[in-house]
C-alpha cells in the first residue's frame, strides 16, 4: 500500500506499517481489514521487532506482521508488553536488512500467568506508559507533582520558629 493509494482512498481507518512513529501508523484509508484486538510488529528494516497493540478497525501494509490472540487465557495487551521485551532478541540481522518474520514470531515462547496477574501487569505498565509518553497528561502531572514537592520542602526548610532573644 503506497502513500498515493492512501491519498486516493482517504478515510477514517488507520493503516499500520513498519514505521515506529505514531504507534506505527502510516496513514488513513476509507476501508479496513481487521476489527478488534491485535498485535502488529515491524517485520523489516532497522525497527524490525517493534511491537504495537491495536483495538480498533484498521489495515496493515506488507511490512507489518499481525497476531490475533485466539486463546482466552491470554490478554492481547499483556502479550504486547511481553513481546516488547522479547521480540528484538529474535530479529535476524545476518542478512544486512534486519527481519522478524511471522514464522519466527510464532516460535517465541512466553510465560502466561493467570488473567488476574496479566491484568495487574497491564495496569502497572499502562500507567507507566501514560506517564512517560502522554505529554498532555503524564508529563504535566509529573511536573506539577514535583513543583508541589519542591514548594513543600522549600517551605519546611526555610520556615523557622521565632528565635528567642
Amino acid at each position: 500500500m503506497s502513500k498515493g493509494y492512501l491519498e486516493k482512498h482517504r478515510g477514517a481507518y488507520p493503516v499500520y506499517s513498519s514505521q515506529t512513529a505514531n504507534n506505527g501508523r502510516f496513514g488513513f484509508i476509507n476501508s479496513y481489514d481487521y476489527d478488534g484486538e491485535y498485535i502488529t510488529w515491524t517485520t523489516d528494516g532497522a525497527n524490525a521487532g517493534s511491537v504495537f497493540y491495536h483495538d480498533e478497525k484498521f489495515s496493515i501494509t506488507n511490512v507489518c506482521g499481525l497476531l490475533r490472540i485466539k486463546d482466552s487465557r491470554v490478554r492481547a495487551k499483556y502479550l504486547k508488553y511481553v513481546l516488547d521485551v522479547t521480540a528484538k532478541q529474535y530479529v535476524n540481522t545476518g542478512m544486512g536488512n534486519p527481519k522478524l518474520m511471522s514464522n519466527v514470531m510464532k516460535q517465541i515462547k512466553v510465560g502466561i500467568p493467570s488473567l488476574a496477574e496479566q491484568d495487574r501487569i497491564i495496569s502497572i505498565l499502562d500507567r507507566f506508559d501514560k506517564l512517560t509518553n502522554d505529554l498532555s497528561s503524564g508529563l504535566p502531572a509529573e511536573i506539577e507533582a514535583r513543583r508541589k514537592q519542591y514548594e513543600y520542602y522549600r517551605d519546611r526548610l526555610l520556615s523557622f520558629d521565632e528565635l528567642a532573644v
